[in-house]
């Protein structure tokens, strides 16, 4: 059956409005949070009340069709949710916790209600999971592609803020999860989509993803480690943190050129997951550069006192540790698995970087 297709045109912007409202005043959060919001999506501007004692964290996201993301195989829901995770994991590598979100979208006319309601159902998914009200935002038409962008605002303990400047030499560099999963997903899904593409039969099309799932769900379904930030932010003897977006490599370098350091990874404690290394083989590339320089992992790279190594693995689950900080700055060099010595000399993901 064909799915339903309303035009937005039908119900206009303010019932859109109006409709997102009415969604977003559904989410069932904690007390602490609905106590900060004076004023959500009625007025001119939303009005909260900030926690005493604590510092306020403001991110901001935009994702953009046919930059950061493509409907041919991203739904409207994993859009929805990976629009907050992404913002949600700028405020956990903080030490923070969210509190609340503006939401601004620009549709072009191939967008319908049903589809708007997919995409809300993703962020207010996200929203209920770690916490966040939806208090306002913007919604437009586009002449080009959808564009979706979430401002998040979270708090922090003054003594628990983490920043990307207090790495030191002798620190141990940790990472949470399995970095590469996600542009292992992506190569995959772009295959498919050409496999789609070239199809004669495309009604009749078939993906092959069964065997790549838990790749495929780590680029369209990430997730915010608060689980790890938690902890992390309240010890003291973690000194820097910072999200993994931009890949491995770029934002080590971001802890370094913070900092004043250099860093030294290894080859061999990176535990590259079998199924990057399948992935990466059947496209006939590196499954390390895919660790090194794949984006958009969420997960969390931090530094600690090399004293309190003992302490990690019972306070912190999921986490290895992969370097350590050096007095060289600015340089990030790769102990490879054969004793050699490799300088990396490139980064992640750059918006403007020309091809």
């Amino acid at each position: 059956m064909k799915p339903k297709h309303t035009s937005i045109s039908k119900i206009g912007e303010f019932g859109l409005i109006e409709r997102l409202k009415n969604k977003c005043n559904e989410l069932r959060l904690s007390e602490k949070i609905t106590d900060q919001i004076i004023l959500g999506i009625d007025d001119d501007t939303a009005i909260t009340r900030p926690s005493p004692g604590m510092l306020q964290l403001s991110t901001s996201d935009l994702l953009i069709e046919g930059v950061h993301f493509d409907l041919t195989y991203t739904s409207m829901k994993h859009l929805g949710w990976k629009l907050m995770v992404v913002n949600l994991s700028d405020i956990a590598a903080m030490g923070g916790v969210p509190v609340y979100a503006l939401i601004t979208i620009a549709l072009p006319a191939k967008i319908s209600v049903e589809m708007v309601d997919d995409l809300y159902e993703g962020i207010l998914h996200a929203a209920q999971t770690y916490g966040c009200a939806i208090i306002g935002g913007d919604t437009n038409t586009s002449i080009g592609n959808t564009m979706v962008s979430a401002m998040i605002t979270g708090e922090v303990p003054d003594r628990f803020l983490k920043r990307r400047n207090g790495a030191k030499p002798e620190d141990l560099i940790c990472v949470s999860g399995n970095l590469g999963l996600s542009h292992a997903g992506l190569q995959i899904l772009l295959r498919e989509k050409k496999r789609f593409l070239d199809s004669q039969q495309q009604s009749e099309f078939k993906s092959e993803l069964s065997e790549y799932t838990t790749a495929v769900t780590k680029h369209l379904a990430p997730k915010a480690r608060f689980d790890i930030s938690m902890t992390a932010a309240q010890q003291e003897w973690v000194h820097a943190m910072i999200d993994i977006s931009d890949g491995l490599a770029s934002d080590l370098r971001h802890i370094c050129k913070q900092s004043g350091t250099g860093a030294l990874l290894f080859e061999e404690k990176l535990s590259i997951d079998p199924l990057v290394e399948k992935i990466a083989n059947q496209f006939g590339e590196s499954a390390l550069d895919y660790v090194l320089f794949g984006g958009e992992e969420y997960e969390l790279l931090f530094t600690i006192d090399p004293e309190f190594e003992s302490k990690l693995s019972k306070q912190m689950p999921d986490i290895r540790i992969i370097g350590q900080i050096t007095e060289e700055k600015d340089d990030i060099a790769l102990i490879q698995s054969d004793g050699s010595k490799r300088t990396i000399v490139s980064g992640g993901y750059d918006h403007f970087k020309k091809e």
